[in-house]
């Protein structure tokens, strides 16, 4: 029995210092609680303290910003509002200037027109007379020409085929010459030369015209047979001051066909 009761008491003491240890391990516990809430309540306080001032700095910005605003436009429209009166001046002032502007303006291109196209007029109208007179100088040369192409012998030059040049005045302020050069190929040799199925050309020298400069190239097709029916005669291919050349297409036409029908290419040149 003694030794029941031992172990009994024994097994009590255990206990209670079980509970004490609980005891104070749960006051320690309510401490640190009670020590935490109040940290909790001072940063909840300083929090508090935080927002309270960023919303009087946010307000004080928004105020500060307005007032900044307010006498910005207050000084803009007291700077702009002269400035809008002297560009209306300005403008009122300009408009009529600008009117008059253009009624000169156009008065003067009307009279530079004018003055051009009468200029123009009077320079077409001497060169027509000019070019009618060249080509009744022209005239007894090509009928004398026409008759020895019936069998006599033939004034065309055996390189160019030209067979009359002759002056017909000057051009403008530089009084340069212009002249007028005709010429034929032979109708017994033109050089055709075969391009394509159906197509022919020829190359047409005009160095001895001795023209400095590209003339204006005019050109027609000659011949005993077919020639009427033919395209491109009037076509002129690569002009230069020494030449240019001419495409002639007609059906299964070739080169052959062209010399044994005597097509050639008279040619006429107006330039420097």
């Amino acid at each position: 029995m003694p030794n029941e009761d031992a172990g009994k008491e024994a097994e009590a003491h255990t206990l209670q210092e079980t509970a004490r240890n609980l005891e104070e391990k749960i006051f320690d516990a309510k401490d640190a609680t009670l020590r935490l809430w109040e940290r909790n309540r001072q940063l909840q306080h300083r929090v508090s303290g935080l927002e309270r001032r960023v919303k009087g700095l946010t307000w004080l910005a928004l105020g500060f910003a307005l007032i900044s605003a307010g006498m910005l436009a207050i000084i803009a429209k007291n700077q702009i509002f002269p400035l809008q009166r002297q560009v209306a001046v300005l403008q009122a002032t300009v408009s009529p200037l600008q009117v008059r502007i253009e009624e000169v303006a156009g008065m003067l291109q009307a009279g530079a027109h004018a003055a051009a196209a009468t200029s123009d007029k009077m320079r077409r109208q001497q060169m027509e007379q000019e070019v009618h007179e060249a080509v009744q100088k022209l005239a007894p040369a090509l009928l004398a020409t026409a008759g020895q192409e019936s069998g006599q012998e033939s004034s065309v030059t055996a390189d160019s085929g030209t067979l009359a040049n002759v002056a017909v005045g000057t051009e403008g302020s530089t009084g340069a010459p212009v002249r007028l050069v005709v010429g034929r190929t032979d109708p017994h040799k033109t050089p055709w030369v075969q391009y394509n199925h159906g197509g022919i050309y020829v190359d047409i020298d005009t160095s001895s015209a001795g023209f400095t400069s590209t003339p204006y190239y005019f050109t027609s097709l000659s011949g005993h047979t077919n020639n009427w029916m033919a395209q491109g005669v009037t076509s002129i291919y690569l002009p230069t001051a020494t030449g240019f050349r001419v495409h002639v297409g007609y059906r299964e036409l070739t080169a052959a066909q062209a010399n044994s029908w005597g097509w050639s290419i008279s040619w006429m040149a107006l330039g420097h």
